[in-house]
């Protein structure tokens, strides 16, 4: 119940159409009790006070409360959180204080020949309601930061735990004694009949598991890295499959520094091995390309037909994704072709 009402409050400060107009009767109301506290308080019978100036009061108090709010976003575009929590703090102190001062020169200045306003327990009470108005827009921003902090900090965990996962199946699947035993067999032929092609094999081979083994404790990698690596991985295959395997690389040079998940183009291109039958008169065709934006990975389609997939793998790519990104993962396929076009970060 608790968490319910502190999540209440830390939405006051959202632009929905509930929290504004929840956030502007609030403030309203508390200005408007605040008001007639004071009168009654005063107990003048000489103070008349007009709809107009009634009017005025509410929206000065709303002016307030809003300028509050609408820093808190700006501010949220160019000092996100958790990465620049302090300035944040800092920001929204500075801006009360100057919001404040504001307040008080208007008063003093502009209805200053309002009778109303001239009644020493009048100003009292304004002055109160005005501080209330701050505290309680600074306890639904700070709320709000509060709650974008922790949010922040639980995606982190939750990137590191799918990306775990991740390195875990794509090593277990390297591992599995089919793999081994298919790439040994190769290797092993390889020595017997072409001893320096079995040198490079075997490089490839170390290659594959260095980066398997040296990028598990990052969140992204260079596209430039990942490219090098599925270079490695692919050699393997060829010396496999041959002309039925043929892989296609169109990268933009500006789009090498960008990044994306380690592994994600060796679960996209062993999925397409893994899936399609490949022979040499009908060679699996795998292109990869780039679009500034994006990077596309597709294949011709001529699946397997005792081959079954949960598509788990793909499901956890599109996860980690959601999680780095705002940006999606785009999944087309038909009976011809499959492609999935995967953001550059």
């Amino acid at each position: 119940m608790r968490n319910r009402e502190l999540h209440f409050l830390s939405r006051l400060s959202a632009y929905t159409l509930q929290s504004v107009l929840i956030r502007v009767a609030l403030v309203s109301g508390v200005g408007l009790l605040f008001f007639f506290l004071s009168i009654k308080i005063a107990g003048d019978s000489s103070i008349h006070v007009s709809g107009l100036e009634y009017f005025q009061l509410v929206l000065i108090f709303n002016i307030i409360s809003e300028s509050n709010v609408f820093i808190d976003h700006l501010a949220e575009r160019f000092f996100p959180i958790p990465e620049k929590l302090s300035i944040r703090v800092i920001l929204h102190i500075s801006v009360s204080l100057i919001i404040a001062i504001g307040a008080v020169f208007y008063f003093s200045l502009i209805v200053k020949d309002a009778l109303f306003f001239t009644h020493p327990i009048v100003q009292l009470m304004m002055f109160f309601g005005l501080i209330f108005i701050f505290i309680l827009i600074l306890v639904s921003v700070t709320l709000r930061i509060i709650e974008k902090w922790i949010f922040s900090v639980r995606q982190l965990e939750e990137i590191k735990s799918l990306k775990l996962k991740s390195d875990y199946n794509s090593l277990q699947a390297q591992l599995n004694p089919h793999f081994l035993f298919n790439n040994l067999s190769v290797l092993k032929s390889m020595i017997t009949f072409d001893p320096d092609a079995a040198i490079l094999f075997t490089q490839n081979f170390t290659d594959v598991y260095r980066y398997v083994l040296q990028s598990k404790d990052k969140t992204t990698v260079k596209l430039a890295e990942e490219l090098e690596f599925i270079d490695a991985y692919t050699a393997i295959h060829k010396e496999r499959m041959g002309e039925a395997l043929q892989v296609i690389t169109e990268i933009n040079k500006s789009d090498m520094k960008k990044e994306i998940p380690p592994l994600a183009l060796q679960l996209l291109v062993e999925n397409a091995v893994k899936h399609n039958i490949a022979v040499k008169d009908a060679p699996l065709v795998i292109e990869i390309k780039s679009s500034g934006e994006n990077l596309s990975v597709s294949n011709n389609v001529n699946l397997k037909e005792s081959t079954f997939s949960e598509k788990t793998g793909l499901k956890n790519l599109i996860s980690r994704y959601s999680l780095l990104t705002e940006r999606p993962v785009f999944v087309n396929h038909d009976d011809e072709f499959f492609n999935v076009e995967i953001p550059l970060l």
